[in-house]
């Protein structure tokens, strides 16, 4: 569970990297900007995602009821006030999600000033596991510090176009007997679909919302498309909570 007084970015991501040394299975998804615009109903096209509200509600839907699922060992990250626009917008993802606080955390644990001990402290981790990676269909596997034991290709707007992955996944899971694997989500809003349902269908694996952590790996110089990864000032953010 994360910490409840006195919030802290970086102790929140030990927490995680802790679950992972102990083998701990448990699912993390993260909704930010992005997800915000999806699940306040107001369109959104930023060339990775869109959408459309009269057109996509149904798949709004699946986000929402990924932000608000509970279970002790599934965890939700929203955006900071520091990254959102202030307490007013951060205390509505709050309520939205309906969850405890030990199961909130940060959208971004991963970045800012906490991606230089990801990448050091977390992401070797991913060694002790087989892996199964949701990312693009252009993604160079082989720049990865780590293997994937399995590669589902998505495209953009993945979490419309795409929804027949989560019952490939599920099947895979089923078919093979999939237990302690580590599911990674590059995939934008789809990964919060993948870690809701994917970790209600089967919870003895791990399935972690990673966004655009490894993009430098996986896209080289065109993944390098947010200012942490391209070691702007953001890389020294610390985000805050309240």
């Amino acid at each position: 569970m994360f910490t409840t007084e006195n919030k802290n970015y970086r102790d929140d991501l030990k927490i995680l990297i802790e679950k992972l040394k102990n083998g701990e299975t448990f699912s993390f998804s993260k909704y930010a900007d992005g997800e915000l615009h999806i699940l306040s109903n107001l369109p959104i096209n930023n060339g990775e995602f869109w959408f459309i509200p009269e057109k996509n509600g149904i798949n709004r839907q699946d986000m929402i009821d990924s932000l608000r699922f509970k279970h002790d060992n599934y965890y939700v990250g929203v955006s900071c006030p520091c990254c959102i626009g202030g307490l007013p917008v951060h205390n509505w993802y709050k309520k939205q999600s309906g969850q405890n606080l030990e199961n909130l955390t940060w959208a971004n644990l991963f970045v800012n000033g906490n991606h230089s001990y990801y990448i050091e402290k977390m992401v070797p981790l991913y060694l002790n596991y087989k892996v199964v990676l949701v990312s693009n269909s252009d993604s160079n596997l082989n720049s990865l510090p780590f293997e994937v034991e399995k590669h589902f290709k998505i495209g953009k707007n993945a979490w419309v176009k795409n929804l027949n992955v989560v019952s490939e996944i599920k099947q895979y899971i089923d078919e093979n007997e999939i237990s302690n694997y580590l599911f990674l989500f590059c995939a934008g809003p789809f990964g919060n679909i993948l870690a809701h349902q994917l970790f209600d269908h089967n919870k003895n694996n791990t399935y972690i919302d990673i966004g655009s952590t490894l993009n430098h790996f996986l896209l080289g110089d065109a993944g390098k498309n947010r200012g942490y990864l391209r070691k702007e000032s953001s890389i020294n953010k610390v985000c805050v909570w309240s």
